[in-house]
């Protein structure tokens, strides 16, 4: 299934360590076979990151998110999603 992360964080974070933090995380989540990463967006002016997951694991991801927010002090909400594409 895909699910989209949606993370938010209210202190400044310089974007290129915000950047090194999320890839490192996802690839702790590949190498566990949690879940892979299929792309990140990052608005860091508005301090937002969203990312796409594709796992079979929903619970153990989110066991995962709340750890990471846990020790960052981000925010997140995971929902799953559909991928829609015209015939």
């Amino acid at each position: 299934m895909l699910i989209m992360g949606t993370n938010s964080w209210e202190m400044d974070v310089p974007e290129d360590m915000m950047v090194e933090q999320a890839l490192e995380f996802s690839e702790m989540l590949r190498s566990q076979g949690i879940a892979e990463l299929q792309g990140f967006w990052i608005a860091n002016d508005k301090r937002l990151l969203w990312c796409s997951w594709e796992t079979d694991n929903l619970n153990a991801l989110k066991e995962a998110f709340a750890e990471m927010n846990e020790q960052s002090g981000l925010t997140s909400e995971l929902t799953e999603i559909k991928q829609i594409f015209p015939e």
